[in-house]
């Protein structure tokens, strides 16, 4: 069994590629069975999340784990309108989804939900906000330290 409290930087050696869930990410704890059998366990200090392509190790046998967040369902949310009215939708459509307290990355003119409470009750939920959106679901991968990554509970 491997324990791992902070990544690493590796000097040479075996790299292990090892796919995690976000919600694990998020909590930067997490116990697995790598792919070559290592049993692995990542605690790290309080308030600190792993991301993707984090690197811990050595293992006993020298080998590095870099992490792979998985891909989820998320709904991607664009807005409809150019020009008048955008600016509108958008704050609408911020306001709703953090008064809910969802999850979003925002990524240039898009907003990606994960569709953790399912695609159908986010859809409703946003079009309560009254902004005019297209909405598709669509794998991803949301990387929980993400430059406009906001989890819901913040």
């Amino acid at each position: 069994m491997s324990v791992f409290d902070a990544t690493a930087n590796p000097a040479g050696g075996k790299i292990v590629e090892v796919g995690i869930k976000r919600t694990d990410a998020m909590r930067g704890r997490l116990r697995m069975k790598a792919p070559d059998g290592e049993d692995l366990i990542v605690d790290l200090p309080r308030g600190m999340v792993m991301h993707d392509g984090d690197i811990f190790g050595p293992s006993a046998q020298g080998t590095y784990y870099r992490t792979r967040i998985e891909q989820e369902p998320v709904l991607r949310v664009t807005l409809k309108k150019t020009g008048d009215g955008r600016i509108g939708d958008a704050l609408r459509l911020g306001y709703t989804l953090g008064n809910h307290h969802l999850e979003v990355l925002i990524e240039g003119e898009r907003a990606y939900v994960p569709a953790v409470i399912g695609a159908d009750k986010i859809e409703r939920i946003i079009g309560k906000s009254g902004a005019d959106v297209e909405t598709e679901v669509i794998p991803w991968v949301i990387s929980p330290g993400a430059s406009g990554y906001f989890a819901g509970e913040e």
